[in-house]
């Protein structure tokens, strides 16, 4: 099956690709894959070199919620701009959580015509078979779009919809256009009735192309809005022929799930993560902070849309169900001072638990970077697990370039690009072997084999392509 739904929620790049731009000495941030959009900011100046102490982690611990912050190396090089990789990783508390978490949940379907056949009946029997496995006390919406939206089921508690809705789901044809934006923003108004202490969750389900002609970045900065509202977003692509640039931009900006499924019959697992993840959440509206060493650069975040707040990144994780394991990779330039100076990043994180709505702050306090005069040293404070995940996921995501050479037909640059990327992972897993590692080798060798043997506009091509994203985006969340 190629079904690809990420244990973990969220992001195969964020907001259209969304990046800020700081003046020299400042902060440049970019989500990765993607092209950049240049925005201003103001960085402070760099303070004096903080005395030698300190750590390169910082634990980040609360209720419900637990992790770190961490650089993978405890050094840098003295007297330069240095490299580095960092992560952030949290986990949602597994049991002891008193109650489930009561749902409201709005699904917005598709049916236009290119779901006709066997996808709008599957698709409606998921929606069935999802009404069926929800508490009396949740609550559910269906919207429906084709060239326009309309409401099948305003929410309403599942109680009250068990005997009258299945014939009214199973009563839905495909036909028309798709204007998928009408239909988000009708199951958004949904669930702004939903009771306070609901999780609230929206899955928009396509098989197609949006004809709204609204403009994408327009779309996702409602969506966005709405995630700050602790409404989450996800979405889900069937077939070969939507737009997964559009989609995986509407999970993004909505913090939630993005899958590929081949087929119709694959949208009863979906359906059925996001009910479970929504009535296993213990953290809502998870928002890490973290200040930078003065004067250093965010060149690329994997795993997060982050945006800049003065001199602070900010990171919108959505929510943390129980038992959820969320990293985000951050690539960072610092200027290193000298020999036995610190380069200190401040780290916290705010939440809602879900059980009782308190809102939560962690402080992780500082994490570290000392500068040294050898190279010996700096490879001797490595944390090799932690480095070896966070440079698998940078050129994981630098693999996009060579899928989409493929996708354009330069299907000779498409291998170059890959072997180039296998041989620096070779390389790094020679010198200290890991799972990470192996696993992208594996990645990058199937690859290179659908570029030589898969014509990339096939129904095949075109399969292992969104198959790969998907897979690479949950790879670049879940640890």
């Amino acid at each position: 099956m190629n079904l690809q739904i990420p244990k973990r929620r969220r992001r195969a790049w964020g907001l259209a690709a969304a990046a800020v731009a700081l003046a020299t000495g400042g902060i440049v941030l970019s989500t990765t894959p993607g092209p950049a959009s240049a925005v201003p900011a103001v960085v402070a100046p760099s303070a004096q070199p903080t005395p030698a102490s300190g750590s390169p982690r910082a634990a980040l611990r609360g209720p419900r919620v637990d992790g770190f912050f961490a650089f993978t190396e405890g050094a840098a090089l003295a007297d330069g701009a240095r490299s580095l990789y960092a992560e952030l990783r949290l986990t949602g508390e597994e049991g002891g959580v008193a109650r489930r978490a009561p749902v409201s949940l709005a699904v917005v379907l598709d049916h236009s015509g290119s779901m006709s056949g066997d996808k709008i009946v599957q698709a409606r029997e998921s929606i069935v078979s999802l009404l069926a496995r929800m508490h009396d006390d949740d609550r559910l919406a269906v919207i429906v779009y084709d060239h326009e939206a309309q409401v099948l089921q305003p929410l309403a508690s599942v109680r009250e919809l068990r005997e009258t809705l299945p014939a009214r789901v199973r009563a839905v044809t495909a036909d028309g256009g798709t204007n998928i934006p009408a239909g988000l923003d009708l199951g958004a108004r949904a669930l702004a009735t939903a009771p306070g202490d609901h999780v609230r969750r929206l899955v928009l389900v396509s098989d197609g192309q949006d004809g709204s002609g609204e403009a994408l970045p327009s779309i996702a900065t409602r969506i966005a809005s709405r995630a700050s509202e602790r409404v989450t977003t996800s979405s889900l692509g069937i077939g070969v022929d939507y737009d997964e640039r559009f989609l995986s931009t509407v999970a993004d900006s909505g913090r939630g799930n993005y899958a590929f499924l081949s087929d119709g019959a694959q949208l009863d697992p979906f359906l059925r993560q996001e009910l479970d993840q929504a009535s296993s959440t213990v953290a809502d509206d998870v928002v890490a902070e973290i200040d930078l060493p003065a004067g250093a650069m965010l060149r690329h975040a994997h795993g997060a849309v982050a945006s800049i707040e003065g001199t602070r990144v900010r990171l919108p994780l959505g929510t943390l169900f129980a038992g959820e394991r969320r990293k985000v990779v951050l690539e960072l330039a610092a200027p290193m001072g000298a020999v036995g100076s610190l380069a200190s990043t401040a780290v916290r994180v705010r939440y809602v638990t879900v059980e009782d709505g308190t809102a939560r702050a962690i402080d992780g306090g500082t994490a570290s970077v000392r500068a040294v005069a050898s190279a010996s040293e700096v490879d001797a404070s490595r944390d090799v697990e932690l480095h070896a995940d966070a440079l698998a996921t940078a050129i994981d995501a630098q693999q996009v370039a060579a899928i989409s050479a493929w996708q354009e037909g330069r299907r000779d640059e498409a291998l170059r690009m890959t072997d180039a990327h296998l041989q620096e992972l070779q390389r790094a897993n020679t010198a200290a072997p890991s799972p990470a590692y192996a696993a992208r080798i594996d990645a990058l060798r199937r690859d290179r084999s659908s570029f030589e043997q898969t014509e990339a506009r096939s129904g095949a091509g075109r399969s292992y392509s969104l198959s790969r994203g998907a897979a690479r985006r949950a790879s670049a969340e879940a640890f």
